[in-house]
């Protein structure tokens, strides 16, 4: 499979990288510490986000709290600042303020009161 040629260059490559004068410490990646208001429940359930005018998007609720839920969606878009949620799988129909959004994702956090402008 391979020919003397690169079984030697692959000899020396790695006789190279042992021979290394940079001795750097590989860093440890340690998991950061939970800094959410609530605990995060893992979930995987259907819901509806609606934005002003009734339009609304399909998505899937990843994780929920008492104070929010992350959504991910099928296709790119952007939300409003405000939208509402709804899931019936888990009883969830509130308001929400957009915390964050990436391409597919999106951080939501409950308020409590509801802006007149959105409608049921």
């Amino acid at each position: 499979m391979f020919s003397s040629k690169s079984k030697n260059k692959l000899k020396v490559d790695l006789e190279r990288a042992s021979s290394s004068s940079s001795k750097r410490a590989i860093p440890v990646l340690r998991p950061r510490a939970e800094n959410r208001l609530m605990p995060r429940k893992g979930v995987w359930c259907v819901c509806s986000v609606y934005v002003e005018g009734g339009a609304g998007r399909e998505g899937i609720i990843l994780d929920v709290s008492k104070s929010g839920a992350r959504i991910r969606f099928r296709n790119r878009g952007t939300l409003p600042e405000i939208v509402k949620i709804k899931s019936s799988r888990i009883g969830l129909n509130r308001f929400a303020r957009v915390a964050w959004q990436t391409t597919f994702d999106a951080g939501l956090e409950f308020i409590v009161n509801s802006p007149k402008s959105l409608s049921d």
